[in-house]
């Protein structure tokens, strides 16, 4: 009698023990899924975004006056990668054939022996003779989501073409829109290495960039282009 009452009282015990193993298994299967899941949304969310990627032709159809080159590193000596040089090349192309009037270079120099918009600048005056009037830097381009914000709140922007590789360009577009600028994409045609691996983590800080909490962009006074 005693015993099966013992039984009885422990019996829920037994049986929530029992359950436990199978809970912590569906719980570790949902963890696990949970950064699968984010890169799906983050490729749902960003990739539409393509549609705005257009051919040069196409870009002065629009009558954008002002393209935007975003950093992609330059080496030790100061001179820009291989995929840099890339975006450089085709914004200086949409420059002489006049599909935009003017190009903002944004790119990261949070260290004074780290300059990119001063690599891109010297690059394209001193290789594709672009004349300097035609050029701004933009010194606290760190980040896609920094250059977007900057583009419409320090330089004033409501229209804008972005050049960067063709992986890039629908987050870069994706985050411009986000901060009022009707946006647009010419591709450089050269990825970097590592791209098929950055690219969905990026796309995911953009989504959480936009809907959770921004980047710490540094602001200043309004620049007349």
């Amino acid at each position: 009698m005693i015993r099966r009452t013992v039984t009885r009282a422990l019996d829920p015990l037994l049986r929530s023990v029992r359950r436990r193993p199978v809970v912590y298994g569906l719980a570790a299967v949902f963890l696990m899924s949970l950064p699968i899941l984010a890169v799906f949304v983050a490729e749902a969310v960003v990739e539409p975004y393509d549609t705005y990627v257009l051919s040069p032709d196409k870009v002065r159809d629009e009558h954008v006056k002002v393209g935007m080159v975003l950093g992609a590193g330059i080496t030790d000596d100061g001179k820009p990668f291989r995929e840099l040089r890339a975006r450089l090349d085709v914004a200086a192309e949409g420059l002489r054939r006049g599909d935009v009037d003017k190009l903002i270079l944004s790119g990261d120099n949070r260290f004074t022996s780290y300059d990119e918009p001063t690599a891109m600048m010297k690059y394209l005056i001193d290789v594709k003779d672009v004349p300097a009037d035609k050029l701004q830097r933009d010194f606290a381009g760190r980040s896609t989501y920094e250059s977007c914000q900057r583009a419409h709140d320090v330089f004033g922007q409501s229209r804008l073409v972005v050049y960067s590789a063709g992986s890039h360009l629908p987050r870069a577009i994706y985050l411009c829109r986000h901060f009022g600028i009707e946006t647009y994409g010419v591709a450089s045609g050269v990825e970097a290495n590592n791209a098929g691996r950055r690219e969905p983590l990026a796309r995911i800080k953009a989504l959480y960039n936009v809907h959770v909490r921004g980047e710490n962009t540094i602001l200043g006074s309004p620049v007349k282009l």
